[in-house]
């Protein structure tokens, strides 16, 4: 089985599904994500440049962990991504990826996260996507969200997985001002989702 994932910035990925990447992985399933922008603009005093280069190489060591070395940066410009829904170069070089790739499932952010990119990266592939392909969404930084609350949910069981998850996150030393905020939100959620479905730890996405 192919999965392939969407994501705004890098430690997206291993926030919103580090542990479903890592199952995957474990049972022999070819995973590989697609990071938009570098997130050079997340820290306003290091160089950006540098910086950019950094995020990147703490995304491919943490992904790594998780047994994935399929990773693509699209290095876009760190922004909203607003005119990225309408950029038709883009479109189609996307279109063509997914194509080539040809995934089973495809996660991606919700179009109703608390994040600009994040929701017009969700916006962008459930545009382009082929309605053949399962598509399933996932939140970054809300630990509890109710506009989806009735559709269909894909829980995935990472309580094997949580060390592991866990580790990687440790790799984006680059965030320390702010990540320690979002991995506390990201294990809280896991860890209360758990709780929901008689588990550990779960990470829960939503069908489009």
């Amino acid at each position: 089985m192919k999965v392939l994932f969407f994501v705004a910035h890098p430690d997206d990925e291993v926030l919103g599904c580090g542990g479903t990447i890592a199952l995957y992985n474990s049972k022999g399933y070819d995973t590989k994500v697609i990071i938009f922008t570098n997130g050079e603009n997340s820290n306003l005093i290091k160089n950006s440049e540098k910086l950019s280069k950094l995020r990147q190489k703490e995304s491919i060591k943490a992904l790594n962990i998780l047994g994935t070395n399929d990773v693509e940066f699209l290095n876009l410009p760190d922004n909203t991504l607003k005119k990225e829904l309408t950029n038709e170069k883009l479109i189609e070089k996307l279109k063509l990826k997914i194509k080539t790739y040809n995934p089973e499932i495809v996660f991606t952010h919700s179009d109703d996260d608390y994040h600009p990119a994040h929701r017009n990266i969700g916006k962008l592939i459930k545009k382009i996507i082929n309605k053949k392909i399962r598509i399933y969404t996932f939140y970054i930084g809300i630990p509890f969200k109710a506009t989806k609350k009735n559709n269909p949910k894909l829980i995935i069981d990472i309580s094997k997985f949580k060390n592991l998850k866990k580790t990687a996150l440790k790799e984006y030393k680059s965030q320390k001002f702010n990540f320690n905020y979002f991995r506390n939100l990201s294990e809280l959620k896991d860890f209360v989702y758990g709780l929901y479905n008689n588990k550990r730890n779960v990470e829960v996405f939503y069908k489009w």
